[in-house]
């Protein structure tokens, strides 16, 4: 991060935003406030967090008879008549053949046949629009999240079908920009963007559309290189993207003299992700702020950046913010008269090529898999980084928990001021046991050399064994008089376990548990037949003494009264 210079867009721009008084040309919603400063027409737009909901295009098509002449032509045949030159047509009305050149999202050129497909000239696949499509310059559902889905139905069929808002663009470029706002994609032809974005300022003031933080720092940026700029209308476009290709230029932008051709030597001091020279926005994999080697540009030419760091802002499940370092640098390359030729946006994620290991396992797609023993003990001290770069004030912060499932998410925060800037997270499997008992068939025991049959042992420690496979352990603990034998595979699972010190019927003989049982209680009911006849032969002698000394009584008492 050193070097970096923490100058966003809106700084750089700041001090050209002064604030417009209140204008019938910017607040008319009527009208495209053409001829006024964009920069201050961008002042007067609300900058608003923007909603993320479906649109209802789907409700919305070109309005027919639009020449109110012939049925079938309609808002795509008249901005075609527009803003192509020599057009010819069909008897029904509809634009049958065209040229659009220069067009001006990439300064080429496209012949136009209804009907057909023209895939050299930047066409889709589809014959239907010749090469040529319609675009809402704005949108439609960036218009219809930024204000629009608040109006009435007439209101966005009125925005759908107007020619203020619509440009003839080459098809490969309207269906690279789909529904970006100016963030999020601009014009690859440079000269052109300077009014892309005046175009866009005009619609959404014209609308009284809102613009996000990002979307109005990116066009302070580009109006940044032509503060001269003024407000422009789609209907303009064609004049002013020929000027454009004979050299000229709009609002100070590009020069007469010098073009992209010039900057062919051009190399960064980071490989780019994709792209080349050519690109407009590239991904860079470095730990800092990319930069253009100057020494590689022609000689008198020099390089403008300024640099931001940050992204969106989130909270946390731990309740603590969430931002994700990211630094974005806005590249411009003079030529020696001082014209902003170039522009690039550089964009580095210094932690994208971080990635965990796991008890020393890769983590792959945010899973990994360990060995039994390693997953048991699983703690953040075996989790580590590979790849993280080295920025002052990160401290790293890992954990390991247990899941209901029975795996385990091991977790890894960079933190910087209590804020998470980057995280990793996987979820953690243990492997199948490679081991079973069979591989113990070999393991014998024994007692004083004899073999030991499973009973019970008045010394456990008299326990010996043989025949271990390679490669094994036993874990030899006894406690309170039970010795307790854990023989552990090599990749830490416990096998089998061997209990002596107290009756474990799981560890004898299975012959021998039948005959004990019988033998138990036979001897239990031999036991019990002269405890049952001894009593009975006590009680019979009480009783006949007892009789026998009443007779003896009686008979003395009446001897008495004789």
């Amino acid at each position: 991060m050193n070097g970096l210079i923490p100058l966003s867009a809106v700084a750089l721009s700041a001090a050209m935003l002064i604030p417009l008084s209140a204008q019938a040309a910017v607040n008319d919603p009527t009208s495209i406030p053409t001829g006024e400063s964009a920069v201050r027409v961008l002042s007067t737009l609300t900058i608003a967090d923007q909603t993320d909901v479906s649109s209802d295009r789907k409700d919305h098509d070109w309005a027919n008879a639009a020449d109110g002449k012939h049925t079938a032509y309609n808002t795509r045949d008249l901005v075609l008549d527009r803003d192509l030159s020599g057009t010819t047509h069909k008897a029904n009305g509809r634009v049958a053949t065209g040229t659009l050149d220069p067009e001006p999202y990439t300064g080429g050129a496209i012949h136009f046949v209804q009907g057909k497909v023209n895939k050299t000239e930047g066409g889709s696949a589809s014959a239907t629009d010749g090469g040529i499509q319609i675009d809402h310059v704005v949108a439609y559902a960036e218009a219809y999240n930024s204000g629009l889905k608040d109006r009435t139905e007439e209101q966005r069929d009125a925005y759908y079908t107007d020619p203020d808002v619509l440009l003839a663009v080459q098809a490969q470029a309207n269906n690279a920009k789909k529904d970006a706002d100016a963030a999020g994609w601009m014009p690859s032809w440079d000269a052109f963007r300077c009014d892309y974005a005046a175009l866009q300022i005009g619609i959404k003031a014209k609308y009284s559309l809102t613009v996000d933080q990002k979307e109005h720092d990116a066009l302070a940026s580009t109006l940044a290189q032509c503060p001269a700029q003024e407000v422009v209308s789609t209907s303009q476009v064609k004049s002013l993207a020929a000027d454009l290709k004979s050299g000229g230029s709009t609002g100070g932008g590009q020069s007469k003299t010098y073009s992209v051709d010039d900057l062919k030597p051009i190399r960064f001091t980071a490989t780019p992700r994709k792209g080349d020279y050519r690109s407009d926005e590239l991904d860079f994999d470095a730990d800092t702020v990319v930069h253009v080697d100057g020494t590689s540009l022609p000689e008198g030419w020099t390089v403008r950046e300024n640099g931001t760091v940050g992204a969106t802002s989130a909270a946390g499940p731990d309740g603590r913010r969430v931002s994700p370092l990211e630094y974005d640098t806005d590249v411009r390359v003079l030529a020696p008269d001082g014209t902003v030729v170039k522009t690039y946006r550089l964009h580095s994620t210094p932690f994208l090529d971080t990635s965990m290991t796991v008890a020393g396992a890769a983590a792959s797609d945010g899973k990994a898999t360990i060995p039994r023993a390693a997953f048991d003990g699983l703690s953040a001290s075996d989790l580590a980084v590979t790849g993280a770069p080295s920025i002052e004030g990160v401290t790293v912060e890992p954990s390991a928990a247990d899941n209901a499932d029975g795996t385990k998410t091991a977790r890894i925060l960079f933190v910087r001021n209590d804020v998470v800037i980057w995280s990793l997270k996987t979820v953690v499997s243990a492997e199948a046991p490679k081991y079973s008992a069979d591989d113990l068939k070999g393991l014998t025991f024994t007692v004083g050399g004899n073999p030991w049959d499973g009973n019970d042992l008045a010394d456990p420690s008299a326990l010996t064994w043989s025949g271990l496979p390679d490669g094994w352990t036993v874990a030899d603990s006894t406690r309170d008089g039970i010795r307790m034998l854990a023989f552990t595979a090599p990749d830490g699972t416990v096998v089998r376990t061997v209990r002596v010190g107290t009756v474990h019927d799981a560890d004898k003989p299975k012959a021998d548990k039948t005959t004990d049982k019988t033998a138990d209680s036979a001897s239990a009911a031999t036991a019990s037949k002269p405890l049952v006849s001894t009593g009975v032969a006590i009680a019979g002698a009480v009783v006949g003494i007892v009789l026998l000394a009443a007779i003896g009584i009686a008979l003395a008492m009446a001897s008495r009264r004789r």
